[in-house]
């Protein structure tokens, strides 16, 4: 599995992880991602974010005067005195309730309608809210044409994650560079290189929203980057 590959079937993983029903395995595999990968970080920030909420989604709401006679009447017992606290009068109702939905036959139920209904809530508040990440595809050069490359950044942020696939291995002396560009300004997003299959996923850092930049481009440098582009261009964003 390359690391483009990883990286999206760590990001379907995350709800789950989020509300942690994965199994062991899973779970560490999640945890070994998210400690380098920036988009995944953002992406379970925002279900915990939603899962710590839902406690505190429903309202309060004090019972209609008559609902004690009625739940009496139900469950076949006299009613209570008026003088009798409410605390009192309900733990009847309370018992019986618990005992009911405690057989077996109800508990797989239970949790299957409390997952269903969690799992809804935090596709609804996804689709209805979160912001689409956004994407910028880099374009190959003659000088490594089976290159591929995509930046994902969160919408309107500063922290993105580039991943890149078909750039040749460099020797040890020589790194590739991405730049962000505006203004004719360029500034060093990362330095990295690449696995012997070509591939990468390297997190970025920005001074400020990618959104802002107008062009992106990837060149050859030596270790450890340059202060500016010396090197052949390998991929390129409006360039």
């Amino acid at each position: 599995m390359n690391n483009k590959e990883e990286h999206d079937q760590i990001f379907e993983l995350i709800p789950e992880f989020a509300l942690g029903i994965l199994d062991a395995n899973e779970a560490q595999f999640v945890r070994q991602h998210l400690e380098g990968c920036i988009a995944c970080q953002q992406e379970l920030a925002s279900y915990e974010s939603v899962v710590d909420a839902l406690s505190l989604a429903s309202p309060t709401i004090a019972p209609p005067a008559n609902l004690k006679a009625q739940l009496f009447e139900q469950i076949g017992e006299p009613a209570a005195s008026e003088t009798v606290s409410a605390a009192s009068w309900w733990q009847p109702v309370i018992d019986r309730a618990q005992t009911f939905l405690a057989g077996p036959r109800w508990q797989p139920a239970l949790v299957l309608v409390a997952f269903a209904v969690l799992v809804g809530a935090l596709y609804f508040w996804q689709q209805s809210n979160r912001l689409q990440p956004e994407q910028y595809e880099l374009t190959a050069t003659d000088v490594a044409p089976d290159a591929q490359g995509l930046i994902e950044a969160a919408a309107r942020g500063q922290d993105a994650t580039l991943n890149v696939s078909g750039l040749p291995v460099l020797p040890a002396d020589k790194q590739y560079q991405l730049w962000l560009i505006v203004d004719g300004q360029r500034a060093s997003g990362a330095v990295f290189s690449v696995a012997e299959d070509g591939t990468a996923t390297v997190p970025i850092k920005a001074a400020q929203p990618l959104s802002e930049f107008g062009a992106f481009g990837i060149t050859i440098e030596p270790a450890g980057g340059s202060p500016g582009p010396t090197g052949e261009r390998v991929l390129g964003y409006n360039l």
